[in-house]
């Protein structure tokens, strides 16, 4: 695309929304159905499966988004003094950067229970 869109803004944090679902619904099917005590290494590699698509989905999302910020600098400020549709796409990207960070976190911060735990209980 030429610049920055809602989408581009709301995709990361979807992808984090979505890994958040499976993951913790995944768990707690299985743990339902095996029981407490169950361990849980089978459902381990769903979840570190799961989590490497949701960063690699936040991280082609960061590489699109740099792209369109980078070309949209014309002299290195994030002064958005002007309404013009450069300043937006630049403003929007940025955003949306800061975005797939928090994103990227929210990911790895989902994933740490499950590396940690043994059983689940």
């Amino acid at each position: 695309g030429s610049g920055t869109d809602l989408w581009s803004v709301i995709i990361s944090p979807s992808i984090w929304a979505l890994h958040f679902l499976v993951c913790y619904v995944s768990a707690a099917i299985y743990c339902q159905k095996l029981g407490r005590d169950a361990p849980l290494s089978d459902i381990r590699l769903l979840v570190i499966a799961v989590t490497a698509l949701a960063l690699a989905g936040i991280f082609w999302s960061s590489i699109r988004l740099w792209r369109v910020h980078d070309r949209s600098l014309t002299d290195d400020d994030f002064e958005y003094e002007h309404n013009t549709p450069e300043e937006r796409h630049r403003f929007l990207s940025h955003v949306a950067l800061m975005l797939c960070v928090l994103s990227a976190v929210a990911v790895i911060y989902v994933t740490i229970p499950m590396l940690y735990l043994e059983s689940c209980r």
